[in-house]
């Protein structure tokens, strides 16, 4: 019984193959991952909170369905649920003979490290954040050249407002990751100082790193680890999430 939801809308569905030879998978609906490091965080993409109730019930529905026997389960169906215009559609999904799980030749056959793969980024914010990335200590060294006045240089928060209210690195300004990819943070940078770019973990700073370096802003970099490593190895007293 799967469900997904995402800021006004909701995914439900059941895979279950075994039921019948024809039923598809997870892998027949969605076969390919999104490009790493553009899945929004939650901060970023947010969900309506009513949506866990509306979709989950339907799971558990789906769960007694099965086991009682009774009804038509959603195998090979996907209920599709919008919050905002209250409508619920349902559409046929059907097995893929190529699909790399269940399909006749499949090519997936174990796990991998979800954890390392789903917490990738971009080849263009590998590229830019290959020889352009420091760590919090080395950041923490700057600001400190920079309160003495030996060094200057400006640190973007590329997070959301909420959660640069639940910590924050000292001395860092907020600029969205978002106005970066529209090209509106261009215009509130300066071009005469070096920028340093920081997110929750490194993820959002890399790409927002990829676009500076495409304008040209050839010594940017960001910090790996981003205000996780901060928290964990320079400043314990500030808040986690």
């Amino acid at each position: 019984m799967w469900g997904s939801i995402y800021r006004f809308d909701g995914q439900a569905s059941v895979f279950a193959p075994s039921m019948d030879p024809d039923a598809p998978c997870y892998r027949c609906l969605y076969p390919e991952p999104p490009p790493p490091g553009m899945v929004p965080s939650c901060a970023e993409g947010g969900v309506l909170g009513v949506l866990c109730a509306s979709i989950g019930s339907i799971q558990v529905n789906e769960a007694i369905k099965l086991l009682t026997g009774i009804g038509d389960p959603l195998v090979g169906k996907l209920m599709i649920y919008d919050a905002l215009e209250m409508e619920y559609r349902k559409l046929k999904v059907r097995k893929d003979p190529a699909c790399a799980l269940c399909g006749d030749h499949p090519t997936v056959t174990g796990l991998i490290d979800y954890e390392t793969f789903c917490g990738a980024i971009s080849e263009d914010a590998a590229d830019a954040a290959a020889g352009s990335t420091i760590s919090v200590v080395q950041l923490e060294h700057m600001l400190k050249e920079r309160s003495e006045g030996t060094r200057d240089f400006v640190l973007v928060d590329v997070r959301e407002p909420n959660e640069y209210e639940i910590n924050r690195i000292p001395g860092s300004v907020l600029i969205p990751k978002g106005e970066f990819l529209n090209g509106n943070a261009l215009g509130e940078l300066p071009s005469d100082k070096p920028i340093v770019l920081h997110c929750k973990s490194g993820v959002r700073s890399a790409e927002a790193l990829a676009v500076l370096k495409g304008a040209g802003y050839a010594d940017a970099v960001h910090v790996g680890g981003g205000v996780v490593a901060w928290v964990n190895q320079i400043d314990p007293s500030q808040p986690s999430y």
